[in-house]
């Protein structure tokens, strides 16, 4: 932000009625909806020369938001804040463009998408560098699925918290990554980049309110999948774009482990939301006593959590009682261990919820009463 200095004060003017006018400008999406282009390839990525992390006037005016080096394996990792931007670094044409011009063609798309340029074979230790900077949602730059993809996808299995979405033409590829609960696989052709639109059209969308089937891509032609097409897309746990009743949607809303991505997307949110506010709490405090009252304390914000992840749409309603349906306990200090207590280390708190489903499929029983009577 910039602060102007200024001595000068304004003139007085006699006035009636004063209208005093401020002017509120958007903040930075940072969610878990924001977008990471994974750029691997075989050279070093910093070949050319050293960048700095500070960003110059030129960098800035172009629309660079941030601009950071790995040192240990030379990564890169950009942050743009539209198209014109990205076309600055990777020009019109290149596979990059044409993902990033797929992600900001959708009307959900984030303020800023960021770009890895990797070493391929250095995947982990790149990743590692940046995996807890702005983003959630990563896809492959180079849509081809081999070894390292198998590896790349392990990555996000282990870690919980971020998705990698995959796409291919050839959905037998998926049967090695059978079972993974962070990698969503997607089949169409590899002329458009249906993973960039997949992304951009839902990823933003408020987390615990959308199903990720039945979404609209824009630029994205729909297929006319026949039944034993969509079977067999289905039993990979993939996700396609196909036609339906006249109109483009995707087919599905599963990771490859079948399960669904807005359940998973939820238990993320719940769990960064605790921690944040659970740090809050710590770091505004004086301090956070070892008794009843700061156990009390803890057991409020994780109530607080799962009453907002209640009213997102991410808890599901008790229809007895038309309650959340979570619980949230805390064990007294005199349950926790001598060692603990020492330690200043408390883990007495948990909670559980049931995790709020969706409608995707509807059968209707009609009945038609005829005047008909007919032979017997």
């Amino acid at each position: 932000m910039v602060t102007t200095i200024n001595s000068v004060t304004p003139y007085d003017h006699p006035m009636d009625v004063n209208v005093v006018m401020t002017v509120l400008r958007p903040q930075p999406v940072k969610d878990l909806g924001n977008i990471l282009l994974l750029n691997a390839t075989s050279a070093d990525p910093n070949a050319r020369g050293t960048l700095s992390d500070t960003l110059n006037s030129t960098d800035i005016l172009n629309g660079l938001l941030l601009r950071k080096t790995d040192k240990t394996t030379g990564s890169i990792y950009r942050e743009y804040k539209n198209l014109d931007a990205v076309a600055v670094d990777y020009k019109e044409g290149t596979p990059v463009y044409k993902k990033a011009s797929a992600y900001f063609a959708q009307s959900n798309h984030s303020d800023r998408i960021a770009v890895l340029d990797y070493n391929k074979s250095k995947a982990y230790e790149a990743l590692k560098a940046f995996w807890y900077f702005n983003w959630t949602f990563a896809i492959c730059v180079d849509n081809t699925i081999d070894d390292s993809t198998v590896n790349l996808s392990s990555i996000f299995e282990v870690n919980k918290d971020h998705f990698l979405v995959l796409q291919t033409d050839n959905i037998s590829q998926y049967t090695q990554l059978n079972g993974q609960n962070y990698t969503i696989g997607l089949s169409h052709d590899l002329d458009e980049p249906m993973d960039a639109a997949f992304v951009g059209a839902i990823a933003t969308r408020p987390v615990g309110a959308v199903t990720w089937k039945f979404k609209n891509l824009v630029g994205i032609t729909a297929q006319n999948l026949t039944t034993q097409e969509l079977a067999s897309i289905n039993q990979v746990h993939a996700i396609a774009y196909e036609e339906m009743m006249g109109k483009g949607q995707t087919s599905e809303g599963t990771t490859l482990s079948g399960e669904y991505i807005d359940l998973l997307h939820g238990v993320l949110w719940v769990q960064t939301t605790a921690q944040a506010k659970l740090e809050k709490m710590l770091q505004e405090n004086g301090k956070i006593p070892y008794e009843s009252k700061g156990i009390a304390m803890i057991g409020a914000v994780l109530t607080e959590v799962m009453n907002k992840a209640y009213e997102m749409g991410i808890i599901m309603t008790d229809d007895a009682t038309g309650r959340a349906m979570f619980t949230v306990t805390t064990t007294p200090r005199e349950q926790q261990s001598q060692k603990h207590l020492s330690e200043r280390f408390y883990d007495g708190a948990s909670f559980e919820y049931h995790a709020s489903s969706a409608i995707h499929t509807i059968t209707v029983n009609g009945t038609v009463d005829s005047d008909t009577v007919l032979a017997a």
